[in-house]
This record gives C-alpha cells, structure tokens and sequence, in this order.
C-alpha cells in the first residue's frame, strides 16, 4: 500500500509499505477510502511536533471500511463503514 513518510521538516514522499496487520486483540484494520490533512499534518511537516520522528506514516483521519478486527473488539465488524477521528476516548 502506499503511505505518506515524514523523514524530517519538509521531508515527505509516497512509500511502499506492508499491509498493516493487527497487533492486539482490540486492534482493527481500515481500509481508508477518504482523508485530508489537518493542522496536526501542517505542524508535523513543518518540523513543530519533535515527537514525530523519520520514518512516521502520517495520517490520523479518515473513512473507510473495516477489513479486519480483533478478538476483543465488540462494537464493529468486517464490512462496517467507519469515520476514524483524531479525537479518541
């Protein structure tokens, strides 16, 4: 699949990466049909946020549908079209 790689401020490219998988039992793999950026993006690219090191697929909004889930995940399943929100609780 192809992902957007931050490698430093003003540093990005479309890479080739694997196929995310789930890692956890509450883990879920969506396939992303629609995304934008935010101001989060803006401030990542521009070097702002230190956190965020080389090598980061960026990307933490979208819709999609799920793919896949795990074991302890109750409230979705493979084929439900989900909204991914920056915000979690």
């Amino acid at each position: 699949m192809k992902a957007l790689v931050y490698h430093g401020p003003g540093k990005k490219f479309w890479e080739e990466k694997p196929k995310p998988t789930l890692l956890e039992a509450t883990d879920a793999v969506v396939k992303i049909y629609k995304t934008t950026i935010c101001g989060t993006d803006l401030h990542i690219l521009k070097g702002d946020v230190p956190e965020v090191t080389d090598g980061r697929i960026l990307g933490h909004e979208g819709v999609g549908i799920i793919e896949e889930v795990g074991a302890a995940v109750t409230n979705f399943k493979k084929g439900d079209r989900v909204l991914i929100s920056c915000i979690s609780l």
